[in-house]
């Protein structure tokens, strides 16, 4: 990998880009089998029944890597069949994210934290193969019981790369929301003993801004400014930030590992495209892609990553440690970073959400604005809406119990 030709991207696109554990916590790494998903919660928490179109508009994609389709089958979703790239599909314009237990290759059942997109149907296959992918077996594909899934990490064939994400619109939240926040975002639910017993004395423990020099200040007013700017679904954000060629994105992730080279873009491809398929949990890829954005914020504001997450400290930030949600939040904690009770405390946009509190299965994402309802992660870099989000699905992933901001970054209190 020659460092000159990332030398030269890193030039070209931060041009671009001025005019995405306790103390008895243990070194775990990243265990596939061990999914980030908020917990293991019975078939009456998931969601099972198809919901109705919101809109009968519809949109098409052509996928820009292998992509797979499943069917559900006693509420486990079961592998149809893989279309390769460049397959056109076809699916609501207005859809929403849906989250099952899935069948892997080896058979046994997984979760996933992206999500999978439903309904959708196969339009074509290029180049046109007599022995596979005709007409009638296309049709023979769509027509399966129940309608084909496909996951959600399909976002940047639909996003695109290029341009901006727009600005989310204001809503009233729904009944699902308000089973678990009140409509301001504050949460109907406390895990403040939890949070007590893992973090001790440092939890809500903000630091006074004037008590740190004009360095240090400086650096993490800096650093979340970059969260920030990723993050914010207030207004509209360049895409470049999170989105990037897949085939780039594979050599920035393979670049990091190799040679500690940081993208100052990117991250949602690099994470969930390119370093969670290659080390095989592309489908629970959220602590990573936080990671990722952590990453390219200290580098975009000009500050070593290493400084505060490395081996001295056990909190090194690289998949085959923080992959995991526990050892993310535990990396963030170990760096100085204070975690605060959402319950007592608004998250601000750029904060790192954590379900629950922060261990694993779980899940984690970012705030995106309204206190923490507007969110940012591996199933939607484009941003989400949690008001408009079933209960079903924030009581499996977004419980949002702690978050964890820079030292000096001090939320307001509810």
């Amino acid at each position: 990998m020659n460092f000159n030709f990332f030398k030269a991207v890193f030039i070209f696109q931060f041009v671009f880009l001025l005019g995405a554990c306790a103390a008895n916590l243990g070194p775990d790494t990243y265990d596939s089998s061990k999914n980030d998903l908020a917990s293991a919660t019975p078939p009456d928490l998931q969601e099972t029944e198809p919901q109705a179109a919101s809109s009968t508009s519809t949109k098409t994609v052509i996928l820009n890597q292998q992509m797979s389709l499943w069917v559900l089958k006693a509420n486990v979703l079961e592998l149809l069949i893989n279309i390769p790239l460049g397959a056109q599909i076809e699916f609501p314009e207005k859809y929403d994210l849906r989250y099952f237990d899935y069948r892997n290759s080896a058979g046994v059942v997984e979760r996933s934290s992206t999500g999978f997109i439903h309904p959708v149907q196969l339009v074509s296959v290029l180049p046109v193969n007599s022995n596979q992918f005709t007409s009638s077996e296309i049709q023979t594909i769509n027509n399966v019981d129940g309608g084909l899934y496909i996951s959600a990490s399909i976002a940047s064939s639909i996003e695109g790369i290029n341009g901006t994400f727009p600005v989310l619109p204001s809503r009233e939240p729904g009944t699902g929301f308000l089973k678990y926040y009140e409509e301001n975002g504050k949460p109907k639910f406390n895990l403040t003993a939890a949070l007590s017993r893992r973090f001790g004395l440092s939890l809500n423990r903000g630091v006074d801004p004037s008590s740190l020099n004009s360095e240090v200040r400086t650096k993490w007013i800096k650093i979340f400014a970059e969260l920030v700017k990723v993050a914010d679904r207030t207004r509209e954000s360049s895409k470049s930030l999170l989105m990037m060629d897949l085939v780039l994105a594979k050599k920035w992730s393979t670049a990091f590992e190799q040679q500690g080279l940081i993208s100052p873009s990117g991250a949602w491809t690099i994470a969930v495209q390119a370093t969670a398929v290659r080390h095989g949990f592309a489908n629970v890829p959220c602590a990573e892609f936080q990671s990722e954005i952590l990453r390219q914020a200290y580098q975009r504001a000009g500050y070593r990553i290493t400084v505060d997450f490395n081996s001295i400290r056990g909190n090194e930030l690289i998949w085959s440690n923080t992959a995991a949600v526990v050892n993310f939040s535990s990396a963030l904690w170990k760096a100085g970073w204070i975690p605060w009770d959402a319950s007592k405390f608004r998250p601000v946009v750029g904060s790192f959400l954590m379900n629950g509190s922060g261990l694993s299965p779980g899940h984690t994402y970012i705030s995106a604005g309204t206190n923490g309802r507007l969110i940012v992660d591996n199933g939607a870099p484009q941003g989400r809406d949690l008001g408009a989000t079933t209960d079903k699905t924030i009581s499996m992933m977004f419980q949002t119990g702690v978050f964890f901001l820079p030292p000096g970054i001090n939320p307001p209190q509810w």
